[in-house]
């Protein structure tokens, strides 16, 4: 199932990031390597690498021309992402990726007298070219390209090796606050337990809801 929720703009809110511990790879080849440490998410990556206004308009032309080559492809093989949905999460990767996308976002795709301003970025452009090749070409969950998944008010730190959590899971927590904020709180006392954590979605969610008074059993 194709699910195409509107991401939250890192621009009206600030998310909580909670970084996932990657486990048994599930979505790549035993090729992939799995770090110890988690990737930082390109949104909280420092703005260090620089580029001018004119190549990153040739880079957003040649990835939204990339997009446009799918058109309904992959909806019609496997429920995958169409154009329109490509095209939204370039826009995406545009905002993680800029020091400071706004301004730039409204100069895209039209005709700028600027094009030698330069702009800062968390990531090379070459690295950019890449990852939306990967996107595209590779099929990579956009959620392990930009390192994050936005669900509820929280931003996981996710990447190959842990599931991406899925928006229809945000009912859990839901069922869970329901539940001990109503006929039944004393099971906020309760023992409650993650089995099988992945990006910790579930475990975080549930946990807020419960209170401080859980613990990680990690590695247990």
């Amino acid at each position: 199932m194709r699910l195409g929720f509107p991401r939250p703009s890192l621009s009206t809110f600030s998310p909580i990031l909670f970084h996932a511990n990657p486990g048994r790879p599930n979505t790549c080849s035993s090729k992939c390597l799995i770090q110890s440490k988690p990737q930082t998410p390109l949104f909280l990556r420092p703005p260090t690498h620089s580029v001018t206004l004119s190549d990153l308009l040739k880079w957003q032309n040649w990835a939204k021309t990339l997009a446009s080559s799918v058109g309904s492809n992959f909806i019609d093989a496997d429920n995958g992402p169409d154009t329109i949905l490509l095209h939204r999460e370039l826009n995406w990767l545009i905002e993680d990726a800029l020091e400071n996308p706004k301004p730039l976002l409204t100069q895209l795709g039209t005709d700028c007298n600027d094009e030698g301003m330069v702009m800062n970025l968390r990531a090379e452009l070459g690295d950019l070219y890449e990852l939306w090749k990967r996107r595209i070409e590779g099929r990579r969950p956009f959620q392990y390209v930009v390192g994050c998944e936005h669900w509820r008010d929280l931003v996981l730190s996710v990447e190959e090796g842990v599931l991406i959590p899925r928006p229809e899971t945000e009912l859990i927590v839901d069922l869970v606050t329901d539940l001990v904020k109503g006929d039944h709180g004393e099971l906020r006392e309760g023992l409650w337990a993650d089995l099988g954590t992945g990006s910790g979605a579930l475990a975080i969610g549930i946990g807020r809801v419960l209170g401080t008074c859980g613990e990680s059993l990690q590695p247990i």
